[in-house]
C-alpha cells in the first residue's frame, strides 16, 4: 500500500527537477564563479558576520589556497600559513574563553586582507602563464579565462566604486582576447596572436589588481568589509555599492507554487471587497516594508513564506545551515538586533496562523501583530511600520487556512480515508509513556485543537546559554500539512518525518520497535497531507496579475484614509513584482505591454511622490483600463 503523501513527494521532487531544468520565468540562475572566486566571496561576506561561521570560513579559505597553489604554488603557501595561523588563534581563544570582540574583528580582518592579497596574486600568476603560453594557444586561453573568472572576485566593487577604471580594465579584457589569435583547423587558417598588444592589455590589468588589491593590502575595516579599490587613483570613497549575497544563497521560491487557502477566498468573498485584506497582500509581497539591505535584495514575507507557507528553497550562504532556515537574529539584514550568537530557526508555516500563537520558534511573542512588527523592524531593518500597514499584515494572514485533508476529522481523529498503518500509529500517538513522565506525543500535539497546545517544552532538541540554564523550551508546531514543510525542528536540522520519529525515540528511549516506527510515520503522514497541496501549472503570470490587480484595489482605501506613503508602495511593489514575473508571459510578444503597465505603476510612484493626486488618480484608472485590455493574453 502506497502511503499517503508518497505521490506527492514524488510528484515535488519532479517539479523541483522541473523548475532546475525549465527556462522559468522568474527564477534566477545561480550566479557562477570560478572556485577561487566563489570562495572568496563567501569569505568576504562571511567574516563580516557576528557571530562568524568560521568552520565555513575556514574550509572556503582552504579551497582558495588550493586553488592559487595550482598556479603559483609559493604565493598558495604564503596564504595557506597566514589563514592558518589565524585560526590556530581562534581555537586557542575559545579554548580558554569566549571569543572577544577584539579577537573576531582582528581575526576577520586578517582573513579579509589574505584572501584579497591571494586573489589578487591569483588573478596575475594566471596571466602570467597566459603571457607565456601564446605558442600554445589552448594552454594561453584556459589561463587567460581562469584569470577573467578570478577577476568576478572583486568586480562588483570595482564596477561601482570605480567606474573609471572598470571601463579600461573591460576594453583591456576585450583587448587581450582579441589579440591571442587563433589555432585554425588542422594548422590551416590559423591567426597569429598579437603578442606585443596581449602583454600590454594584460600587463594593465595585472598592474590594476595588483596595486589595487596587492601586497599590503589593508581591510580599511568599517561596519561592512568590502573588497574595494581604494588604493586606485581613480577610486570612489562616496560610491554607493549595492549589497550581494554570498555565492550558494538562493532566494527563489519553488515551483509548482504550494496551493493557498484564503478563508474568505473559499466563502465566496473577492479580495477586491475587502481592502484591508488586500492592501495586507500586497505588503505581504511587498520589500519596501523593509529596510536595507532586504529591500535592495527584493527581499519580502513571501519570500520565505511562499503563498503563505514555507519555502524550502530559501539559503543564505553564511547566515543558513541547510536550505529553509536562516538565523534571523544576525548582524547582516539587523544589524542593530544582532544578538551575537548563531541560532538558526526553520521557516515556520504560516498556514492556520490565527489558532499557533505564541509566535517564534520559542514562542517568546504572544501577539501576532507584535511579532510582525519585531519581523519588520529587528529582523529586517525596516522602520517602524504604519499602522495601517501592521493592521493589513494580520488581516491578511489570519485569513490563511490549513490544507483540507479528508483523512481527518473536525476534532483531528482519523478517518476511514487513512490507511491501515495511519491507524495503527494513531494508537501509538496518544499512548503514554513512562519515559515521557506519562504524556503521549499527543499531549502537547493536541489533535482537537489543530495539533498544538499552545504552550512551550524542553525537549531536548535546543542548547541552552550554559549547563542548567532553563532556555531551552520551545513551541509546539502544528501537526497539520507538516508533510510539505520540511526541513523539521526548530533548527530545521532533520529532513524527514521520519527523522523525527526516529530522533525521538533515540533521545528519550522510547524503546519503539521499527514497524511501530512506521506505523507513527505514516500517521505523520496523513495528519500532515492535504488536497492540492501545490498548484496544477509551473505558468503563474496570469494569476500573479489578477493579484497585482487586488493589490491595486486597495488605492481607494489608502487614500481615503490618508496614507498616500502606503499608496506609494503599492505602485512601487506592482512595478517591481511585474519586472520580476514579465519572464513568465509564454509569448514574449507581450512583453511589450507588461513594460507599459509597470511604467504606468512607476509614474503612479512619482506622482505621489510629487503631491499630484489628480495625476496619481488617472495612472491608477489607466493601469486599470490596461489590465481590461491586455488581461487575456497576459499568460
Amino acid at each position: 500500500m502506497i502511503r499517503p503523501g508518497t505521490v506527492a513527494r514524488n510528484v515535488v521532487i519532479v517539479c523541483l527537477i522541473g523548475v532546475v531544468s525549465t527556462a522559468s520565468a522568474h527564477i534566477v540562475p545561480p550566479e557562477e564563479y570560478h572556485p577561487m572566486a566563489e570562495s572568496y566571496r563567501r569569505i568576504a561576506f562571511m567574516v563580516n558576520l557576528n557571530p562568524v561561521a568560521w568552520d565555513l570560513v575556514e574550509a572556503d579559505a582552504g579551497r582558495l589556497a588550493d586553488e592559487l597553489s595550482a598556479v603559483d604554488a609559493v604565493a598558495g603557501k604564503d596564504y595557506d600559513e597566514t589563514v592558518t595561523a589565524v585560526f590556530e588563534a581562534i581555537r586557542a581563544e575559545r579554548s580558554v574563553s569566549l571569543e572577544t570582540p577584539t579577537m573576531r574583528k582582528r581575526s576577520a580582518e586578517a582573513i579579509f586582507e589574505a584572501s584579497t592579497i591571494a586573489v589578487a596574486r591569483g588573478i596575475s600568476a594566471h596571466l602570467s602563464v597566459a603571457q607565456q603560453s601564446l605558442g600554445e594557444h589552448d594552454t594561453a586561453k584556459q589561463h587567460f579565462e581562469i584569470a577573467r573568472q578570478i577577476f568576478k572576485a572583486v568586480e562588483h566593487e570595482v564596477k561601482y566604486s570605480d567606474t573609471v577604471a572598470f571601463r579600461k580594465l573591460g576594453e583591456a579584457w576585450l583587448t587581450a582576447s582579441s589579440s591571442m589569435g587563433t589555432p585554425g583547423v588542422l594548422g590551416v587558417g590559423g591567426v597569429p596572436a598579437d603578442v606585443e598588444m596581449f602583454r600590454s592589455a594584460t600587463n594593465f590589468v595585472r598592474d590594476y589588481v595588483t596595486t589595487a588589491f596587492g601586497e599590503g593590502y589593508d581591510a580599511n575595516a568599517e561596519s561592512w568589509m568590502r573588497s574595494v579599490p581604494y588604493r586606485s587613483a581613480s577610486y570612489d570613497a562616496g560610491a554607493e555599492i549595492p549589497m550581494k549575497l554570498a555565492p550558494g544563497s538562493n532566494l527563489n521560491k519553488q515551483l509548482p507554487r504550494p496551493r493557498q487557502i484564503l478563508n474568505m477566498a473559499e466563502r465566496g468573498v473577492s479580495e477586491m471587497d475587502t481592502p484591508l485584506i488586500a492592501l495586507g497582500d500586497m505588503a505581504f509581497d511587498s520589500p519596501f516594508i523593509f529596510g536595507e539591505p532586504a529591500r535592495s535584495l527584493g527581499i519580502s514575507c513571501n519570500t520565505c513564506h511562499n503563498k503563505g507557507t514555507t519555502n524550502p528553497l530559501f539559503f543564505v550562504a553564511g547566515l543558513s545551515r541547510t536550505s529553509g532556515g536562516m538565523d534571523v537574529s544576525n548582524s547582516f539584514f539587523a544589524p542593530h538586533a544582532n544578538n551575537g550568537h548563531e541560532d538558526v530557526v526553520d521557516i515556520p508555516d504560516l498556514r492556520g496562523i490565527r489558532f499557533t500563537g505564541p509566535y517564534g520558534r520559542n514562542g517568546r511573542i504572544a501577539s501576532l501583530r507584535d511579532f510582525t512588527r519585531n519581523v519588520i523592524v529587528n529582523e529586517f531593518n525596516g522602520g517602524e511600520p504604519d499602522p495601517l500597514i501592521l493592521d493589513s499584515l494580520v488581516a491578511y494572514m489570519v485569513e490563511f487556512d490549513f490544507l483540507p485533508n479528508e483523512q481527518i476529522d473536525a476534532m483531528g481523529r482519523l478517518t476511514d480515508a487513512a490507511p491501515e498503518a495511519a491507524h495503527r500509529g494513531e494508537q501509538i500517538f496518544v499512548r503514554p509513556f513512562e519515559q515521557l513522565e506519562g504524556k503521549s506525543c499527543a499531549t502537547c500535539h493536541v489533535p482537537s485543537n489543530n495539533f498544538v497546545d499552545g504552550l512551550r517544552h524542553d525537549i531536548g532538541s535546543a542548547g541552552g546559554s550554559s549547563r542548567y540554564s532553563l532556555d531551552r523550551a520551545l513551541e509546539t508546531p502544528t501537526l497539520l500539512s507538516a508533510l510539505y514543510t520540511p526541513p523539521y525542528m526548530h533548527d530545521g536540522s532533520i529532513p524527514t518525518l521520519r527523522g523525527v520519529v526516529e530522533w525521538f525515540n533515540a533521545e528519550h528511549a522510547l524503546d519503539l520497535k521499527q514497524n511501530e516506527v512506521d506505523d507513527l510515520v505514516a500517521y505523520l503522514e496523513a495528519v500532515g497531507s492535504g488536497e492540492e497541496a501545490f498548484e496544477d501549472t509551473m505558468f503563474t503570470l496570469e494569476a500573479e496579475m489578477e493579484e497585482f490587480s487586488f493589490f491595486l484595489s486597495s488605492y481607494e482605501y489608502t487614500k481615503q484614509q490618508g496614507k498616500m506613503d502606503v499608496a506609494g508602495a503599492i505602485f512601487q511593489t506592482i512595478a517591481k513584482e511585474i519586472e520580476a514575473h514579465k519572464w513568465d508571459v509564454q509569448d514574449i510578444a507581450h512583453l511589450p505591454k507588461l513594460e507599459e503597465m509597470a511604467d504606468v505603476m512607476r509614474s503612479a510612484y512619482a506622482a505621489v511622490e510629487q503631491g499630484d493626486l489628480v495625476r496619481t488618480d488617472e495612472l491608477v484608472e489607466e493601469y486599470r483600463e490596461l489590465y481590461a485590455k491586455y488581461g487575456d493574453v497576459l499568460k
